[in-house]
């Protein structure tokens, strides 16, 4: 499967990876629709919704899951729309600060560990 790499001009941290994800996309005053993913990334994912009647708007807050799992589907995200385009919408995940948190101790705790056992 070939990456998408970031180029210069590109703000994107992380490198996306094409990807058609079946996903449930609440929108705010919109409902609950479902679509697919195009590519996704540590940071975000472009969702499609070229064939949905929704409008969404810059900044907006979304929530996005993830079905079709073996174990169910996924947990609710929430998500910024950080990107308007015909065929669908730029989406940052937005992290909690209990993730954060979390993220910070297991680096550090990988840090701190031992080289050698």
């Amino acid at each position: 499967m070939q990456e998408f790499q970031a180029t210069m001009s590109d703000k994107r941290k992380h490198t996306r990876i094409p990807s058609a994800f079946n996903v449930e996309l609440s929108l705010p005053d919109q409902g609950v629709l479902k679509t697919r993913t195009r590519d996704i990334s540590e940071g975000g994912a472009f969702v499609i919704i070229k064939e949905l009647d929704i409008t969404p708007e810059m900044h907006m807050t979304v929530t996005v899951r993830v079905l079709g799992l073996p174990t169910g589907p996924g947990d609710p995200v929430q998500c910024q729309v950080v990107r308007l385009e015909e065929e669908g919408i730029g989406l940052r995940f937005i992290r909690s600060e209990s993730a954060d948190e979390t993220d910070e101790k297991r680096t550090t705790e990988q840090c701190s560990a031992p080289l050698f056992a």
